[in-house]
């Protein structure tokens, strides 16, 4: 029969020399003493793996800008919380989402720091009036699940008051019957662009209704105190009538 003799240098140990410091307790306590102390040592080594904790994320956050108008192109948004964001070797992250009428939308989300996010809103969730909101998730990007969610803060998008366009003088003023097309300058406060659908532009009446007699012109806006407007000379046959109005 063969004996074999095990050595220090022929046992792997993780932890600092295990066996040479437990052979001292077993010649001089119980055996049971030793290898209940033995499971304690072994089971505080592990595998030398550090698995994260839960992730933490702010119950409140906060969001600027906080509103859009209707219409807006893509919207960089800011969100700020108390240190708790995450970004952990990849493992985790945080991500921006959208509520709107239930439907959730995923943000481009540019992680800045612990405590601030950037997101950004595309301008189809701002093409038209509503109330949404604006929460944070953090995942966990091996096993594909939600890990934490913050609270969400109110984002809406508002339709914009649209001034009431107001006409100070218009050059020039006359022109003689049967003349050719005609450049107008038309002067004022109030003229622009007012979303993807509203914009200013000058109609010719001779009675005040636009809707039933008015002509458009075509318009350039040159500032929010300026219009030129054509006026073609097919309306310039007749004598005494009235110039356009701005819309």
């Amino acid at each position: 029969m063969h004996s074999v003799e095990a050595r220090d240098s022929d046992v792997f140990t993780p932890c600092p020399q295990p066996v040479k410091v437990w052979s001292k307790i077993v010649s001089k306590r119980a055996s049971w003493v030793a290898m209940l102390s033995l499971v304690f040592w072994q089971s505080g080594c592990g595998d030398g793996t550090i698995k994260p904790s839960t992730p933490r994320i702010p119950a409140d956050i906060s969001i600027s800008p906080g509103s859009a108008t209707v219409g807006s192109p893509d919207l960089t948004q800011t969100i700020l919380g108390s240190k708790n964001f995450t970004f952990f070797n990849g493992h985790w992250y945080s991500t921006v989402l959208s509520s709107q009428d239930s439907v959730d939308t995923p943000l481009l989300t540019t992680f800045d720091s612990n405590s601030q996010l950037t997101a950004i809103v595309p301008a189809a969730l701002l093409a038209s009036a509503v109330t949404g909101n604006i929460r944070v998730e953090i995942w966990d990007r091996i096993e594909n699940t939600r890990v934490a969610t913050s609270s969400s803060v109110p984002f809406q998008v508002t339709s914009t008051p649209i001034p009431t366009p107001s006409i100070s003088s218009i050059s020039p003023a006359t022109v003689a019957a049967g003349s050719p097309d005609v450049t107008i300058t038309i002067n004022g406060w109030n003229f622009g662009h007012y979303g993807h659908f509203i914009w200013s532009t000058a109609f010719w009446t001779t009675n005040g209704n636009l809707h039933d007699t008015g002509t458009w012109l075509q318009t350039t806006i040159f500032s929010s105190s300026q219009l030129r407007a054509v006026i073609p000379a097919k309306l310039l046959q007749s004598p005494n009538l009235d110039y356009s109005r701005s819309l």
